[in-house]
């Protein structure tokens, strides 16, 4: 509760005064809990929706049951509490942190699209690079041709509800309309997560392929609610995929 910063003139103005700061409190308290609520509920239903979310442990595909199955992505909701979105370099900030199992490099997702990546965490908060910064570079692919690329952002001068899907050569068709999904290549967001639509098409002077601006699923600026995504298997991935790189490649 907070107290006036000024004396009351009388007895009746404290007493009223400090009741609607008593109410306004109580509001707040239960319009945080009501979001914490229909959170839990959405992320319950994102689970059940997304098979890709799980890895079968058998090769038998005729009959799956809950038995076989691994959980490779799990969710954690939160709720955006300070963001930006004019800048070359935007961020988010998230009311949780570590000890809601939150670390640096997870991804975030909305129900809608993607979202951005967690730079770093103290206890209670995490703050996040937002999809509309210019290093971020999240792969993606078109649906219809299964083409993958780059999102990238290019700065303070475009749309925030728009981003540029990078890498499309030219030689491949692409339509307006056409969805942009995420593909598991960072392994940091789920395969076939929304990302948005394409809403032009361009061709680049001097390069084999197309310049393609995105209309995001979201709209970063209005944005509240979030999900930071665990992907439980990818330290197995990358340790792997490390003894590789240094036997063989370095």
């Amino acid at each position: 509760m907070q107290y006036p910063r000024t004396r009351f003139f009388n007895s009746s103005n404290g007493v009223a005064a400090t009741l609607l700061d008593a109410q306004q409190d109580v509001t707040k308290h239960f319009s945080l809990e009501e979001e914490n609520i229909r959170l839990q509920a959405e992320i319950e239903e994102l689970k059940g929706k997304q098979l890709e979310n799980y890895i079968a442990l058998s090769e038998d595909r005729i009959k799956i049951a809950d038995t076989i199955l691994e959980l490779q992505f799990d969710y954690i909701p939160a709720v955006i509490v300070n963001s930006t979105y004019t800048y070359k370099n935007n961020y988010f900030t998230l009311n949780k942190g570590a000890s809601s199992g939150i670390a640096r490099d997870m991804g975030v997702i909305s129900s809608n699209g993607v979202v951005g990546i967690v730079y770093d965490v103290s206890r209670h908060y995490a703050v996040v690079k937002s999809v509309l910064t210019e290093n971020i570079n999240i792969p993606a692919e078109i649906v219809n041709v299964h083409a993958g690329g780059l999102l990238k952002w290019e700065g303070t001068d475009k749309d925030p509800r728009t981003i540029t899907l990078t890498g499309i050569s030219n030689d491949i068709p692409v339509e307006l309309g056409w969805e942009v999904v995420t593909n598991s290549q960072s392994g940091l967001f789920p395969k076939n997560h929304p990302v948005g639509t394409i809403d032009a098409i361009e061709e680049i002077e001097g390069k084999p392929e197309w310049k393609i601006t995105v209309k995001l699923g979201n709209d970063l600026r209005r944005l509240q609610s979030v999900f930071v995504v665990e992907n439980i298997m990818k330290l197995e991935k990358d340790s792997l995929e490390s003894l590789f790189i240094d036997e063989f490649i370095n």
